[in-house]
């Protein structure tokens, strides 16, 4: 059972809302184990929402579409579906009546353009809607169906939830199959290589399918797992992710919504920590992911974008800091230790980057330095990066965090720090 969601609107094209409708629908299928096998996004232009009708239901049984079901001349869903069904468009007196009501509950007196709004495919089954003024309709035969709903979001929910959805399940005969999906976090290696560790999962395992989804600094690999209930589906999800996280080891970091800077703040308050950081290059990025967190645990967040902020941070003189920045290891050791003295607290983690390459574009290769100072000594990594400087500063954010989270494992194995 595959299912299509066409959501029709130019504002969706010229980026001017987002289409948020779609997202809500899919949670709705899956919810209900309907397998969504594609989004189509399409402007008011009649040939246009008539072709992506045509096309898919060549492909699926059941297409939802959201959108174009107003009063004005661009609302084209309705002609759109009649004409590729070669049906005319039939006023439904009783639809006029009820749009009517409703404006006037409204206080407002009804347009002669919300006419439109009353007229529906012949022999569709009209989906009234008490949250608004567009009904919908479905369109059906004995291989498909089309359930038109309009895009106002509240609208749509509520008619996904109280007529679409059981409409469905009588139609098709739906058991209460579930479809249950968590997702694990994952820095420290490309997309590439993780897919590498799993790619056996990913070719041959269908209950559950497994994937990924690379973000900068960030992969994220979804488990999805359908079942006649929710334990089963969880068990199956549990055992597949036994086997990630054997593999993967301690490169995931989080599931689901957890983020990598929530997870170390709830590490940190466990062990009685606090932190502090230092960002010659980031642009405070480090600093802001923590204070989202509002978590105790991170005390001070220092940015020195240049290098006289630098040299006066550090307290030495022009020919010093000379040459330290001929060694930036040292350097962003050196600041990685005066944090935590200075601001007094158990951590202090410092980065520094230092360009090798202009490569044009707006793109650079750029050496990045990363140093944790704590009561045991420090710690330093570096990378070498490339790609335009924002990309840059987010991943080195991420590395550095990952250092940090990565250090805090040690800590189950010391003794409490004094």
């Amino acid at each position: 059972m595959r299912a299509e969601i066409i959501a029709i609107g130019s504002e969706l094209l010229l980026g001017q809302i987002i289409d948020t409708n779609s997202s809500s629908i899919a949670r709705f299928l899956k919810d209900n184990g309907i397998e969504l096998s594609r989004i189509t996004s399409v402007g008011d232009d009649l040939h246009r929402i008539k072709e992506v009708i045509q096309e898919a239901i060549q492909r699926s049984q059941i297409i939802i579409t959201t959108g174009g079901l107003g009063p004005t001349e661009d609302d084209l869903t309705r002609e759109a579906i009649a004409q590729t069904i070669q049906c005319p468009l039939i006023f439904q007196p009783h639809l006029m009546e009820q749009i009517e009501a409703l404006i006037k509950s409204h206080g407002f007196r009804m347009a002669e353009n919300n006419r439109r709004q009353a007229y529906i495919p012949e022999g569709a089954i009209p989906i009234e809607n008490i949250k608004g003024t567009a009904p919908g309709f479905i369109v059906e035969n004995s291989r498909w169906v089309v359930l038109s709903i309009p895009g106002v979001p509240l609208e749509m929910e509520y008619l996904m939830e109280n007529k679409v959805i059981p409409y469905l399940r009588e139609r098709f005969n739906l058991q209460y199959q579930v479809i249950r999906y968590r997702v694990l976090h994952t820095c420290g290696l490309g997309e590439s290589a993780i897919g590498l560790q799993i790619k056996d999962l990913m070719k041959e395992s269908e209950n559950p399918s497994v994937g990924t989804l690379a973000s900068i600094g960030d992969i994220k690999i979804r488990i999805t797992a359908k079942a006649d209930d929710n334990d089963e589906a969880l068990a199956l999800i549990q055992k597949m992710e036994k086997e990630i996280r054997n593999r993967l080891a301690g490169l995931i970091y989080g599931v689901d919504n957890e983020t990598l800077q929530g997870n170390i703040v709830k590490k940190l308050e466990m062990l009685n920590l606090d932190l502090c950081i230092v960002e010659t290059f980031t642009g405070g990025i480090i600093s802001q992911k923590l204070t989202s967190t509002n978590s105790p645990s991170f005390t001070q967040g220092v940015f020195l974008p240049i290098d006289q902020s630098q040299k006066d941070f550090l307290k030495i003189t022009e020919e010093e800091f000379n040459t330290l920045y001929k060694e930036p290891r040292k350097l962003t050791t050196l600041l990685a230790k005066k944090a935590r003295n200075d601001f007094k607290t158990k951590l202090g983690l410092a980065t520094h980057g230092k360009i090798t390459e202009e490569q044009g574009n707006g793109e650079f290769r750029i050496e990045t330095y990363y140093t944790l100072s704590s009561p045991w000594g420090e710690e330093s990594i570096e990378h070498n990066l490339g790609g335009e400087l924002w990309m840059i500063r987010e991943r080195a954010s991420i590395i550095a965090l990952d250092m940090l989270r990565k250090h805090l494992f040690k800590y189950d194995a010391r003794k409490p720090i004094g």
